[in-house]
């Protein structure tokens, strides 16, 4: 019997049935149920609990359930730009523009909502990259996808700057 029969390795994934999983695993694990046992126990737990922590947070985001899945096929991500075209880096570039002079936390969020939508239709790609194993397209994708959630970062900054003055 294999694991993927249980744990099918695909992009897609019910997010509600993800984090039921994740407490349920987290109540069986917890180290306060182990708080009255040995060491090697609460130490145990402890690994465990870290260990479904951090699969959790993995599989959660789109972009690093992403990249686990491409190193699961023995890819990695580009360290380079070279996944990416021109056209897209100079909009990118614009896009930073648009963030670093917008005046008020309105634009802001107008950017943010097309950010977010962008960033949803991207994972929704992913998921047809993978189950068509073009592996080139889920780097492009992932790479852009970065991109995104960097400018996003940079509007987060930007409203709080903003909330500050």
């Amino acid at each position: 019997m294999l694991i993927q029969e249980y744990f099918p390795i695909e992009f897609s994934l019910e997010s509600q049935k993800l984090t039921r999983s994740f407490r349920l695993l987290q109540t069986i694990v917890h180290p306060d149920k182990y708080s009255n046992r040995t060491s090697r126990e609460q130490t145990n737990s402890a690994d465990w609990s870290s260990l479904i922590n951090k699969a959790y947070k993995t599989l959660s985001t789109p972009i690093e359930r992403g990249q686990y899945l491409l190193q699961l096929e023995g890819e990695q991500m580009p360290q380079d730009n070279s996944a990416l075209n021109k056209e897209f880096l100079m909009a990118m570039m614009e896009r930073n523009e648009e963030v670093e002079d917008a005046k008020d936390t309105e634009t802001l969020e107008g950017l943010n909502a097309q950010l977010i939508n962008e960033l949803e239709n991207m994972a929704q790609k992913l998921n047809i990259l993978f189950k068509t194993q073009d592996l080139s397209g889920v780097k492009e994708t992932l790479v852009a996808m970065k991109y995104l959630l960097s400018i996003q970062n940079s509007i987060k900054q930007k409203q709080q700057s903003l909330l500050g003055s």
